[in-house]
């Protein structure tokens, strides 16, 4: 995987999959967000905070955003 395909697939990743109450999309989500964890493991940090905090804040309500940020 490279940075670019792991800033498709954050950037394709339902952030509110966890409030679904269709079985599917909560699935669905677990399973993306299962995946962005394993590929988060192939890149510096710097990266992975930066794509996710990006995507954080470009769905996200601006008062809720920070708290979804990458923590690493």
């Amino acid at each position: 995987m490279t940075l670019d395909e792991f800033e498709k697939l954050v950037n394709s990743h339902d952030l509110t999959y966890d409030y679904s109450d269709d079985g599917s999309v909560w699935r669905n989500g677990q399973a993306q967000y299962a995946k962005i964890m394993e590929a988060s493991k192939l890149f510096p940090v710097e990266d992975i905070r930066r794509i996710w905090n990006a995507k954080c804040d470009k769905t996200l309500i601006a008062d809720e955003a920070p708290r979804w940020y990458w923590k690493d």
